[in-house]
């Protein structure tokens, strides 16, 4: 493991030298065959337990060397004093970093193009489950860009400290996946000037989440809560409204190329279904859509603690055992997603372009915008 050191000495790497060789002209067949080739098989950033401090691991094709240089935004960062290297399969603890910034990381290989990493998770309090979807590798070899695309639950709650920490964000589009009532009762409290759309996927249900709440809790009452979210799930496939949703979304993804959240109340859901839409779109694996979904239970874990506890002292009859299929995720819900994606489609293919109408120019924009690197 090495530990960075903040007073070891500046210095430009392999890896840079040749890629501004590759841009004079001057870089030597080899390399120039495989620049836009990132090699990385896998990166993850995680903040450690009780401070500020970051472990980095990752594991690379064909590299001797990957050097690490910290930055406070997604643009890659190839010069200066690097906050530690490695090996091709390395790990390094970052410590000394501004405790005030979200830090991403610039792995550079001494072969192949660089990748940006960040911890995807944002660690506010008030907002459980705002995280990043990007940094992950797709089947093809390229990377989702960081620092663009955004998950979250709840939005009403947000605590001041938070909202500045939310502005960091630069977001430029915060789009509301839940119902009237729900944006009625419970309304976002956004950074200034933060524009948003409200594309409710439920506007059309009479029965999952939100389309007859009076309906979903007698469900959750009689402890059918795996079934109220099963149908929920198929429901976001098939609802007129919940196509009309995630087909703008996604047009409105394509149309920019700036940071963007997306949420509903539990940030699971709905927002569940929507990355995993976005993501196997951009060729993230299916096992990959599938880790990002259930890690909602992670990062709402005490937040349904609490909902829990809050649920015992109130004297409900309620049976906390039928609140708990609701207030997590399983990988039923999302694989009955899919199958009802098979069963009324044929395919993933085919639901983007007839169940979302969105077209073969469309998918390569988004992919275009939002994947590093080039298939290998």
């Amino acid at each position: 493991m090495t530990m960075l050191s903040l007073d070891r000495r500046t210095f430009v790497s392999t890896a840079f030298l040749t890629s501004v060789a590759g841009l004079t002209g001057c870089a030597t067949p080899a390399y120039r065959a495989r620049s836009g080739a990132i090699p990385f098989r896998s990166a993850v950033v995680a903040k450690m337990d009780g401070g500020d401090d970051f472990q980095l691991e990752w594991q690379a094709d064909g590299v001797q060397r990957v050097t690490v240089y910290a930055g406070t935004g997604p643009a890659p960062v190839l010069t200066g004093k690097p906050a530690g290297e490695g090996a091709g399969s390395g790990r390094i603890i970052v410590k000394g970093l501004a405790p005030d910034q979200r830090p991403f990381f610039t792995l550079v290989p001494d072969s192949g193009a660089p990748l940006v990493i960040a911890d995807r998770a944002l660690h506010l309090p008030s907002i459980a489950n705002l995280r990043d979807i990007g940094g992950y590798r797709t089947a093809d070899g390229r990377w989702v860009k960081m620092g663009l695309l955004y998950r979250s639950d709840q939005l009403d709650r947000v605590s001041d400290a938070d909202l500045s920490k939310m502005s960091q964000l630069g977001l430029q589009l915060v789009v509301d996946l839940r119902t009237q009532s729900e944006r009625a009762r419970e309304p976002d409290r956004l950074p200034p000037a933060t524009p948003s759309l409200v594309l409710d996927v439920a506007g059309d249900g009479e029965g999952s989440l939100g389309g007859d709440m009076r309906k979903a809790m007698t469900a959750i009452s009689s402890g059918k809560g795996v079934e109220l979210l099963t149908e929920a799930n198929r429901d976001f496939v098939s609802l007129p409204s919940a196509r009309r949703a995630y087909a703008q979304m996604l047009d409105r993804l394509a149309a920019q190329q700036a940071p963007m959240l997306y949420h509903c109340t539990a940030g699971k859901d709905r927002t569940g279904w929507a990355s995993a839409v976005i993501l196997t779109l951009l060729g993230v694996p299916r096992e990959t859509v599938m880790a990002d979904y259930l890690a909602s239970n992670r990062f709402l874990k005490a937040k349904n603690a609490a909902a829990m506890a809050a649920l015992s002292k109130s004297g409900s009859s309620l049976d906390p055992a039928f609140l708990e299929p609701v207030l997590t995720v399983r990988a039923s819900y999302l694989e009955a997603a899919f199958a009802e994606v098979e069963k009324r489609h044929g395919s993933f293919d085919a639901y983007i372009a007839q169940g979302l109408g969105i077209s073969d120019a469309t998918v390569e924009r988004l992919r275009g915008h939002y994947l590093m690197g080039t298939a290998v």
